[in-house]
């Protein structure tokens, strides 16, 4: 079974502006795959098509077998989206959007796990801050974070790694490839 499987995916939008035009790809489980291309090739569309933000014009998605419109909710408790654009509540600390972000995915916290997450990912000692406190590239970390805090069983990243430097970038993809 193919963790996601995209055919004939499609978008074009109201202005006549076609994002993506008949795109198909298989990604099996277990592995990484990667999304490139130039800027405005539609990368960051299809995304937002995979975590169920836009609407394609055309095309199936399937993940792990289940139709993604047709079992939202069931792909969406499986799917862990680290998304371009940053946007956390500014008076909230990385332990709490984790535990609201474990919630909004029908889980109760892992105190153990959030834990972890924080110690991996860099964040521990700025727990106590609330986000707006935090450099670019702690909230890049923390939507990583934010992204696995429901222990996904598929990670979608969107340029996870800008703003981070170079070695932790490194240590990020590092603890990605062990999960």
């Amino acid at each position: 079974m193919h963790a996601l499987e995209i055919q004939g995916l499609g978008k074009t939008y109201k202005n006549g502006k076609t994002a993506l035009n008949d795109v198909s790809l298989t990604v099996p489980q277990g592995s990484f795959f990667a999304l490139l291309g130039p800027n405005g090739a539609g990368k960051s569309t299809m995304i937002n098509v995979l975590a169920d933000t836009v609407r394609p014009t055309s095309g199936q998605v399937s993940l792990f077998g289940h139709d993604l419109f047709a079992d939202r909710g069931w792909c969406k408790r499986r799917m862990g989206v680290v998304p371009q654009e940053i946007a956390f509540d500014p008076f909230f600390t990385p332990i709490e959007v984790l535990r609201f972000t474990s919630g909004l995915f029908g889980c109760k916290p892992d105190k153990a796990w959030i834990d972890e997450l924080l110690e991996r990912l860099e964040l521990t000692e700025h727990c106590s801050k609330n986000t707006r406190q935090l450099s670019g590239g702690m909230r890049r970390r923390l939507l990583v974070a934010q992204a696995l805090v429901h222990r996904p069983e598929l990670v979608i990243l969107d340029e996870p790694t800008a703003g981070v430097d170079v070695e932790l970038r490194r240590r990020l993809w590092g603890f990605m490839r062990e999960l």
